[in-house]
């Protein structure tokens, strides 16, 4: 998400024309900068967006966790090493490890 890029609009604006800014947000999929004394102040996404990024960062969060855990690490490059030999199991039995 590049702010540059984003639409930005003052707050008395946003009071004027609501109704047509959710319509825009919602087409459009983007995200509009609210700002307060010509200063960013808040930020108003589409439920689809808000959701994508709430997604992505569960998904993110999840990755860390793994990538963290120095164990399922080993686990996972030993495994990648048989693999390469011929002689891997299916990703199911090393996940159930952990």
């Amino acid at each position: 998400m590049d702010l540059i890029q984003s639409t930005f609009i003052g707050a008395f604006e946003l009071r004027k024309n609501l109704t047509s800014l959710l319509q825009k947000l919602q087409k459009r999929k983007e995200e509009i900068v609210v700002t307060q004394n010509g200063k960013p102040a808040a930020m108003l996404l589409s439920l689809e967006k808000y959701l994508e990024m709430k997604e992505m960062n569960e998904e993110l969060k999840e990755a860390l966790n793994e990538l963290t855990n120095k164990q399922y690490i080993k686990t996972l490059k030993s495994e990648v090493e048989l693999v390469r030999k011929g002689k891997g199991q299916k990703a199911e039995k090393v996940i159930e490890k952990f």
